[in-house]
């Protein structure tokens, strides 16, 4: 992490006077967080500040500037609300974000273990209803993760959803098709154990893939670890693409509704999917009314999911053109620490890939 944003006392030449740092909140292979308070009103903010090295180019740059305006625009009492952005004259991109209370998903699922389906229901209710507004308004997550959805608790009681950092990945990845995907720096800024089959083949992305990632979301906090981890980033990427998620626990309280509304999100083809996060909503609002939710899967196969007898997918192995630019990548790093502390309290067996092999999703 450059000079620039590593210490808190170098940061504050590069916001604006009005805001005094306060201090950092947490750093990773993006960027960092700091906490800050406007000198005036005294309202306390958190300020995201996306690594220099993420924008170096000038068009990276604007492409900032037009996607944090749109996520600005973005008022919904599940998301995060962002107030300023700016870029500094050292080119220091930096986003001025309301200030959230309370632990993230990942952290309550970490303490507490897997969520009851009728806390789990309350949640993704929440967070499908912000997605949803921000697709309406063309605004595409991409970053879907439980450390990027927080809760807190409302005067009665109640949990609070909010989704931080929306707008972010689309800035840094590139939506143009492109068999080298995997190279730039917005695919490899997704995060690998929630990343959509299409983020992982490089291929452009539209509404879904954020359903895509929902639907790791949710296996996440009903069984207490992503659907797919593998022994390297590759192997996670390739069992995103290539194998159907395990079988859950069946010592696990979850209703076959809930895994119907789970399984139909996590289908690899983005038409297979719901195709809006509407109507993933409206039936996680049948199933917390109580109704029934109208079957998507097949009887067998929300049986074998059960069960545990969903076999590998097969397929020929075709590969795609995709080779691995990954020198000087921090956010690669993380997401390996991330999946090898993952690996260390969830063991699973995987298969491995040919350690020369170049190419290594094969072709869909």
């Amino acid at each position: 992490m450059s000079a620039e944003i590593d210490q808190p006392d170098l940061l504050q030449n590069e916001l604006p006077k009005q805001y005094q740092v306060l201090g950092q909140i947490k750093a990773g292979g993006m960027g960092a967080i700091y906490k800050v308070e406007n000198r005036f009103t005294k309202v306390i903010y958190a300020v995201k500040v996306i690594n220099p090295e993420n924008a170096k180019d000038a068009s990276m740059r604007q492409r900032f500037i037009v996607e944090a305006k749109a996520a600005s625009l973005l008022k919904h009492p599940n998301i995060c609300q962002t107030y300023d952005f700016g870029v500094s004259e050292n080119h220091v991109l930096y986003l001025v974000m309301e200030w959230l209370s309370g632990i993230s998903l990942q952290q309550k699922v970490s303490r507490d273990g897997p969520l009851p389906s009728a806390e789990a229901t309350t949640i993704f209710q929440q967070v499908a209803s912000a997605l949803n507004h921000a697709h309406e308004n063309n605004v595409i997550h991409r970053d879907l993760k439980p450390d990027n959805i927080m809760l807190s608790r409302d005067q009665k009681g109640g949990t609070v959803v909010h989704i931080v950092d929306f707008g972010i990945a689309k800035v840094i990845s590139d939506n143009t098709p492109s068999k080298d995907g995997l190279t730039q720096a917005g695919a490899l800024l997704g995060t690998p154990m929630y990343m959509s089959p299409e983020q992982a083949n490089g291929d452009p992305v539209d509404q879904r893939a954020d359903l895509y990632s929902l639907g790791c979301v949710m296996y996440f906090a009903l069984s207490g670890k992503p659907p797919f981890l593998g022994n390297s980033l590759l192997d996670t990427l390739y069992q995103h693409v290539h194998k159907p998620p395990p079988p859950l626990d069946t010592g696990l309280k979850i209703s076959n509704d809930m895994i119907s509304i789970m399984m139909k999100a996590l289908e690899k083809k983005p038409d297979d999917r719901y195709q809006n996060m509407n109507q993933l909503l409206a039936d996680l609002n049948k199933l917390a009314k109580g109704h029934n939710v109208k079957p998507r899967l097949l009887a067998r196969d929300r049986k074998k999911i059960r069960s545990g007898l969903l076999l590998p997918v097969l397929f020929i192995a075709g590969f795609t053109a995709i080779q691995l630019l990954v020198t000087g990548i921090e956010a690669l790093n993380n997401s390996m620490k991330q999946q090898n502390a993952m690996r260390k309290t969830t063991p699973q067996k995987t298969g491995k890939l040919k350690s020369n092999a170049k190419h290594v999703l094969p072709n869909k």
